[in-house]
């Protein structure tokens, strides 16, 4: 099956993808976006996995780093216009907890006085008065975000993003490209199924499996890692109150060896009816460098360590009273050397938008409309340092 030639391809339809194509189909209806739906059985799936099978995700704006703060920004300022125009909730304002040691409050303030945010801090807000379940070491320090902060589901954003994308006349190929090649100066693309896609230009947002295919002749120079995240089932009783928890970032201070860096979700309703506590982070990783190696990591390979490390985190910050069981589950995050995304031509006509770092579900929008603008129009917005974004200056 061959289709007509389009102006743009997007290759990956996970969050930066999808949002990028939604913003390209604002400037022409002739863009195709290529990637695979959420598998219904992840053990006998054949194909490739996307990390945005979830849903809790933090949003905030407060951040360490200037960029992250705002593009976490710019994106949350755009979420209900995707709200409006997809009809799907995928956002909870619940707030956002930041807390841990001195340096990293200090850190986080001194960033509001360039991006500014609303918040709150130990010195006005009584923590364990408001959220009396919440139990953290008593040297530590906060703020505490309760406007455009809390928790998004990755799942519902992608949704919502595709669905404005058709609406804006895009062409939705559910499937995973698996080769490109160019004959006059078009590109071919060929998908799984064998559909072949003649296309002006790419635009490639395919995360963890970007160098684990055939799409690239050169690697790009990303590091993949495996994470396992523990999913506290809540106990009936308490499920009303815990959902109007923030959702948190915990940096304890790192002499104490018995305390890792965690982030936790507050109580959210999964698609299987129930309602579990997140919690993710921590010192212990897996690193992913094979196609088998990741295809084995969604299917369900997790490091008992990192298991342990969260699991004891979550009963010491949470009373183990208010879970019933527990349960895991993977993803996988992509890292560059400058803790950006790498977005670049990387060869005539052919760009990337592939690096997350942990932080790019909540600015995924943003990402995919800088991603979009320097895909079509070679703009980029100058608030964002652009070498930190560039092929080159992620080199490893």
């Amino acid at each position: 099956m061959t289709k007509s030639i389009f102006e743009y391809a997007v290759i990956g339809a996970g969050l930066t993808g999808s949002a990028a194509a939604k913003y390209i189909s604002e400037l022409t209806s002739n863009t195709v976006l290529i990637g695979p739906s959420e598998p219904e059985d992840k053990i006998n799936h054949k194909g490739i996995f996307g990390s945005h099978y979830d849903e809790g995700r933090i949003t905030r704006v407060s951040d360490c780093h200037y960029g992250w703060s705002y593009l976490a920004k710019k994106s949350i300022e755009n979420y209900s216009s995707i709200k409006s125009k997809s009809k799907i909730e995928f956002y909870d304002e619940v707030g956002n907890l930041s807390i841990g040691t001195i340096d990293y409050i200090n850190e986080l303030t001194e960033m509001s006085t360039k991006i500014d945010f609303e918040y709150v801090t130990d010195e006005n807000f009584d923590l364990y008065h408001n959220y009396q379940y919440l139990n953290f070491p008593g040297n530590s320090k906060f703020i505490l975000e309760t406007t455009k902060a809390g928790h998004i589901s990755p799942r519902k954003l992608v949704e919502a993003q595709k669905i404005i994308f058709k609406a804006n006349n895009g062409t939705y190929i559910d499937d995973f490209a698996i080769n490109i090649k160019k004959s006059n100066g078009i590109f071919v693309i060929k998908t799984n199924t064998n559909i072949e896609i003649q296309v002006d230009k790419i635009l490639i947002a395919t995360g963890g499996f970007t160098n684990f295919t055939n799409i690239l002749t050169t690697n790009l120079p990303t590091k993949i890692r495996g994470r396992t995240i523990v999913l506290g089932e809540v106990n009936p009783e308490h499920i009303s109150e815990l959902k109007k928890y923030p959702s948190f970032i915990h940096k304890p201070n790192q002499n104490n060896n018995n305390r890792e860096y965690t982030y936790c979700l507050p109580a959210i309703t999964y698609p299987n009816g129930k309602t579990y506590v997140k919690i993710g982070g921590s010192k212990h990783f897996t690193h992913i460098d094979t196609y088998d190696e990741a295809i084995d990591w969604f299917k369900g390979k997790t490091n008992s360590m990192e298991i342990d490390a969260v699991t004891n985190e979550l009963n010491a910050i949470y009373d183990e009273k208010l879970f019933t069981t527990y349960h895991t589950d993977t993803c996988v995050t992509t890292w560059t050397k400058t803790l950006y995304p790498i977005i670049d031509e990387i060869e005539n006509n052919i760009y990337v938008s592939v690096g997350g770092n942990g932080s790019a579900a909540k600015s995924s929008d943003y990402i995919g409309y800088i991603s979009a603008n320097f895909f079509t129009k070679n703009q980029w917005d100058d608030n964002l340092d652009r070498n930190l974004f560039t092929l080159e200056s992620n080199q490893l």
